[in-house]
């Protein structure tokens, strides 16, 4: 199975048509890092066997090497070295970028925060505004139910006194203790009916 040889790190090496120094020369300038197909190991006489292209020819041994040397890997390790430069620039940029934009994000939730706790505040304000007027519209409704109870009893007591009038057999006695009674009913019931009405013109 054929592999693959490279001239070592020296600036130029020459291919021979045959296995000595004393073998014309086929190329004379096969420079450091130069790729050939091994063709036979080493022939006894310090020489290989090799195709360079689509020409056979010998070479020193010393010369050849199994890994490609310094001089052929050394570029494609600075562009590798160059492409993860470029890439950890990027990756710090997004970096930078993710940072700002969890900053903006925590921004924003201590904002958001802070108009829920104003919130929590003009809610318990409005509940508190909102209390007052239902306890006034509780004590109204109150006052009124109180006060259509002495109307009734107004009425029943003007009904009364309205059956004992027509009870002619004691109309004279009853005119003057009804009038009494009457002076007192009105001397304590109106204060109050007028009380409650002015309270009732001012709910």
């Amino acid at each position: 199975m054929a592999e693959d040889r490279y001239i070592s790190d020296i600036t130029y090496v020459p291919l021979r048509s045959g296995p000595g120094n004393e073998y014309r020369i086929l190329h004379r300038g096969l420079r450091s890092g130069t790729a050939m197909t091994l063709l036979e190991e080493d022939t006894g006489n310090g020489f290989t066997k090799v195709l360079y292209g689509d020409q056979e020819g010998y070479i020193r041994s010393q010369y050849l090497v199994s890994e490609p040397p310094a001089l052929r890997v050394l570029p494609a390790v600075r562009e590798r070295a160059a492409k993860a430069v470029s890439e950890n620039k990027e990756l710090r940029q997004q970096l930078t970028r993710r940072d700002s934009e969890l900053k903006g994000l925590e921004e924003t939730l201590e904002k958001t925060e802070g108009q829920l706790e104003d919130s929590k505040a003009e809610m318990l304000r409005l509940e508190e505004i909102t209390a007052e007027p239902m306890a006034i519209d509780r004590r109204n409704k109150q006052l009124i139910g109180e006060n259509l109870q002495l109307k009734n009893e107004v009425q029943v007591l003007q009904a009364e006194n309205s059956q004992l009038m027509r009870d002619s057999s004691i109309r004279w006695y009853l005119y003057g203790g009804g009038t009494i009674l009457l002076g007192i009913l009105l001397g304590l019931f109106l204060p109050m009916m007028r009380v409650q009405k002015k309270q009732s013109d001012w709910v």
